[in-house]
């Protein structure tokens, strides 16, 4: 044989699986078993009954087997298209919960400290320095969790979770702080819109009773 080429190491078949074969890509016109034709068209169907219709001239006998290249694509991949469907979905869960969570806790928190804001409040104090007071330890939280969680994200999916995969792309910074600016910001909505309401009670409402 005659060897035409070397290509560089390249990894051949799923993404998902670790074996390193050596691949040899051989022309032979007598023993051809695939062809790979690119087709620029819009009718899918009526270009498959074409090649079809051009397959029996050279073989009456044996049906024309061809498949699309994105369909094989999907087949292959189903597998990891639906756990990264389940795992998106527990993924969200999980923020609800943990929304409805800090939630509960900012209005817990408020509502303890409701009296130590109207005296605060009818000293003088501002409705930006009460929204501080108030907001100031579940900001720390959310900082301190975020330090936590950021790189352990990053070493789970770089060491863990891809580790098998061999053309995954590498992890950006953008990936791991979009995510947590979209939960900080879902947070500073909830924290904001409580502390507020309680920035803005009337203190006489609430210490006429005192």
């Amino acid at each position: 044989m005659k060897i035409v080429g070397v290509l560089k190491d390249f990894h051949y078949g799923k993404a998902d699986t670790n074996d390193d074969e050596e691949v040899m890509f051989r022309y032979h016109k007598k023993k051809a078993n695939f062809l790979n034709v690119k087709i620029a068209t819009s009718d899918w169907i009526a270009t498959l009954s074409k090649i079809d219709n051009a397959w029996k001239k050279i073989d009456d006998v044996h049906p024309l087997e061809a498949q699309l290249y994105s369909d094989k694509i999907a087949q292959s991949y189903g597998e990891i298209a639906a756990m990264i469907k389940m795992i998106s979905f527990l993924a969200f869960l999980a923020i609800c919960i943990a929304c409805f969570g800090l939630l509960g806790m900012v209005i817990f928190t408020t509502e303890t400290r409701l009296k130590e804001i109207s005296i605060r409040k009818v000293l003088g104090a501002s409705e930006g320095k009460l929204i501080y007071l108030l907001s100031k330890g579940f900001l720390v939280l959310l900082f301190v969790s975020g330090a936590i969680a950021l790189p352990t994200t990053y070493l789970f999916f770089d060491r863990v979770a891809f580790i098998e995969m061999k053309n995954h792309i590498t992890i950006k910074p953008f990936d791991l702080l979009a995510g947590f600016f979209a939960v900080l910001i879902i947070a500073l909505l909830m924290i904001g819109s409580q502390t507020l309401k309680v920035a803005r009670t009337n203190p006489a409402s609430v210490l006429k009773n005192e």
